[in-house]
């Protein structure tokens, strides 16, 4: 297990160790997946940095923009976390700027979720200043009363930014929505820009409108069609961010698109946009209850976009009955010298381990003692592959901590009894008038890459917690 340890996590073992649980995100990521957000990004040639002081104002004038209500009130680099002002982000600046790269990102620390990020670089020609607004979640500029006030504000960012910088290429749209789309950007930050899609906001660069013919540019079918400063062109589809999913918005979205590119055929463009739509259009739930907290963390992990896919396939899912308990009177007593002592191993020393190497792979939830850290360890060895990746000798090493980890749940959870066995597989908890083998349970967990779904903590709790229920 030490070995194991040391390879998962660069770092030595030490089970008397007291482990501080950082606030590290556990996956999925706050269910950061799970949500769609709005994305505004921003592209500029500009390196205001050249321009020494004066160049980095009109970076700090762009965040004073966006300052609505004091919301961005978070300075983030590396891993530094301090408060925002302005002062602080030059201090970032001095800090970064001999590198020739600097970046930092602003947030607000309350709901709704609000971010800001900026990249500048030196050598990147077509993109040396990146900047991304992000709003979380999309549903906050659906909201009832503030359609019009984010509509407002989103191009208010865009025409003073443009009135500040040079603009290359920009958009605003659904962030799941944009994932789903062609265009390059989604995988490369520097890839050329092109018209492979036409969004709910679309700015284009002066290149590119010369490329495509300002005229043309000027004549698209939208519902704003607005010259930006400095040569670049705004248009927007439909009047409000709100509305990009809906068959008037992907109708919007493919005229614009053929509009622009006359070789495409619009009936072929609809059906991509229409097959998308289908991701938003919300889908009955109906999982397995002993698993449902796993699978609902797969979904979230998977992100918005896969949503239907997985939603689909797991709602037919059904895991295996338990299968590794005995009546309580078939169970064999204690064969070992010291009931204690083995106790002992199990809980302060395997179980131990299992909550060193979890908080190794960022899941915190294994050292809290809720039921929901059965889900959160289940879900990090189906999702690390553990099962398929390990060899035979560390499977060997895991098993007696995840083992002893699980049987504290029902010892701890349900009032069980430890019933120690040389032969780990052969140890049970006793609970109610049956015998619980979590060692057992541990090495099904581990035979294969869906085992932990298949032979879950959660599903192994939960049956022998139902088992202590009186029947109707």
């Amino acid at each position: 297990m030490y070995d194991l340890y040391r390879k998962l996590s660069g770092k030595p073992f030490d089970s008397r160790q007291e482990l501080v649980v950082s606030n590290s995100i556990s996956m999925p990521s706050d269910e950061w997946n799970s949500e769609d957000k709005f994305w505004l990004h921003l592209y500029s040639p500009a390196y205001p940095v050249e321009q020494g002081v004066k160049g980095f104002e009109k970076i700090l004038e762009f965040i004073g923009s966006m300052e609505v209500g004091g919301s961005l009130d978070t300075l983030l680099s590396g891993r530094r976390r301090r408060k925002y002002s302005r002062e602080a982000v030059r201090e970032v600046f001095l800090e970064q700027s001999a590198e020739g790269h600097t970046s930092f990102a602003l947030e607000c620390s309350n709901a709704p979720w609000m971010g800001l990020w900026i990249s500048l670089s030196e050598k990147e020609r077509s993109g040396r200043l990146f900047v991304s607004v992000n709003l979380a979640p999309f549903s906050i500029v659906r909201q009832p009363g503030a359609i019009e006030d984010y509509t407002r504000r989103i191009l208010s960012w865009v025409r003073n930014f443009a009135s500040l910088l040079p603009v290359t290429y920009g958009f605003g749209h659904s962030s799941t929505d944009f994932s789903m789309g062609t265009n390059l950007l989604a995988e490369d930050p520097f890839a050329p820009y092109r018209v492979d899609e036409v969004y709910w906001l679309n700015v284009y660069g002066p290149q590119m409108v010369s490329e495509l013919g300002r005229e043309h540019v000027l004549s698209t079918p939208a519902s704003v069609v607005e010259e930006l400063p400095g040569g670049s062109v705004l248009l927007l589809t439909r009047p409000t961010p709100a509305d990009f999913d809906s068959e008037e918005a992907r109708q919007a979205q493919a005229r614009a698109l053929v509009h622009l590119r006359p070789e495409l055929k619009l009936e072929t463009i609809l059906e991509t946009l229409r097959e998308r739509s289908r991701v938003f259009v919300p889908i009955p739930v109906h999982f397995d209850e002993d698993v449902a907290d796993i699978l609902h963390r797969k979904v979230a992990f998977e992100g918005l976009e896969n949503k239907r896919r997985v939603v689909e396939r797991f709602n037919l899912y059904r895991p295996p009955p338990v299968s590794e308990w005995l009546p309580a009177e078939q169970a064999p007593p204690p064969d070992v010298e010291d009931v204690k002592q083995a106790i002992d191993t199990y809980e302060r020393l395997y179980a131990e381990q299992l909550v060193a190497l979890m908080h190794s792979q960022q899941v915190p939830e294994a050292t809290e003692g809720t039921q929901e850290a059965l889900a959160a360890v289940d879900f990090a060895l189906w999702h690390l592959g553990w099962g398929e990746r390990f060899t035979a000798e560390e499977k060997e090493a895991l098993i007696p901590a995840l083992g002893a980890w699980l049987g504290m749940y029902l010892v701890s959870g349900l009032g069980g009894q430890w019933v120690p066995r040389r032969k780990l597989e052969e140890a049970a908890v006793l609970v109610g008038d049956r015998a619980w083998l979590p060692f057992l349970r541990a090495r099904h967990a581990l035979e294969h890459g869906e085992a932990p779904l298949d032979y879950s903590c959660s599903q192994f709790f939960r049956q022998a917690q139902r088992s202590t229920q009186p029947t109707a």
